[in-house]
């Protein structure tokens, strides 16, 4: 699929971004290449761009279009239906689920918050905490859901969290 200037696309680990330019650019002295560039909407680093390549098929199947209103509110409506399991190694839920957040489906990207934050609520319940790499993740995987969200449904990045918060209670 070819993108065009303007669009506000998901670009794998980097969410959601505009595509600023399409254009020749000549790096490290090389033959000037056609890349898409990327700025990320909700980035902390407002300078940060993403160069793509725009004959590297491999890479520009990691751009995807950002989820209708109608598949946020899917999305958000089914996040207690988690499909994953719970991995028990530290290391190799850090790989999975790791994997999942930068490059997995949006369905297992919320799977993965749903499951790390019943967990963590389940380990403050014994007064406990959730470990960093744990929270680094949730983090993570929070930001670029919600930034999408936020896209999708025309609304303050900001607000997002409190909007899904209104709709499980709603549901309840």
């Amino acid at each position: 699929m070819k993108y065009s200037k303007g669009d506000t696309v998901v670009y794998g680990g980097s969410g959601v971004c505009k595509i600023d330019d399409i254009k020749d650019i000549s790096f490290y002295h090389e033959r000037p290449q056609k890349y898409y560039i990327l700025k990320p909407l909700f980035a902390k680093q407002q300078e940060l761009v993403v160069y793509v390549p725009y004959d590297n098929e491999k890479l520009v199947a990691k751009i995807q279009p950002v989820i209708s209103k109608e598949e946020a509110i899917k999305l958000i409506d089914n996040i207690k239906d988690v499909e994953l399991e719970w991995i028990d190694d530290r290391n190799q839920r850090k790989d999975k689920y790791g994997s999942i957040v930068t490059s997995g489906s949006r369905r297992e990207i919320v799977d993965v918050i749903s499951l790390i934050k019943n967990h963590k609520n389940a380990l403050e319940a014994e007064g406990k905490r959730l470990n960093m790499q744990d929270e680094k993740l949730l983090v993570e995987a929070e930001r670029r859901m919600n930034a999408e969200f936020a896209v999708a449904l025309n609304m303050d990045f900001d607000k997002v969290e409190a909007f899904i918060a209104d709709k499980a209670a709603a549901a309840i």
